[in-house]
């Protein structure tokens, strides 16, 4: 390799002079596009390829950027959905202000330990519907609203 194609493989270019696509600077579409161009340019005139070849190539490509479409489509309405469902928890979870409820949750063991609590605010962190208990011993902490058992009658749980 000589020493002129050296520096330009060094400055983002092939032997031939061709720039060199860095990951994540042209979507996969405009790649493909480029590629399939350079090929009908570049083809030998005593050999040509099959056209069909090219059909074959930009129907998949055609299907492949639909189906993208279509997948972008799909998170969005699964963001949209889960809004929705946050939303709806956090209604539900706030009307448990003032009441008393038990839960399940997971402690530094990996085993799960019960508690009860009077429920004094709700809230959603991380897109998670969370429950801040003032428990029987006076310490306030969180739960998920997903670790919730059991809502009991009124309980006379110091303030």
């Amino acid at each position: 390799m000589e020493i002129s194609n050296i520096k330009s493989t060094m400055y983002g270019k092939t032997e031939n002079g061709t720039p060199i696509v860095e990951a994540g600077k042209e979507t996969d579409k405009d790649i493909f596009l480029k590629m399939l161009v350079g090929q009908m340019a570049n083809q030998d005139p005593f050999n040509p390829q099959d056209p069909t070849q090219y059909i074959t190539q930009l129907a998949q490509f055609s299907s492949l950027e639909q189906m993208m479409t279509l997948n972008d489509s799909m998170e969005y309405l699964i963001g949209v959905n889960n809004g929705v469902l946050v939303n709806s928890a956090l209604q539900t979870a706030s009307s448990l202000i003032g009441k008393n409820v038990e839960v399940s949750s997971l402690d530094e063991d990996g085993k799960y330990q019960d508690y009860s609590g009077k429920v004094q605010s709700v809230a959603v962190k991380d897109g998670t519907v969370v429950l801040e208990l003032k428990l029987e011993n006076g310490e306030v902490k969180e739960f998920e609203y997903s670790e919730l058992v059991k809502v009991n009658e009124s309980k006379n749980i110091e303030e």
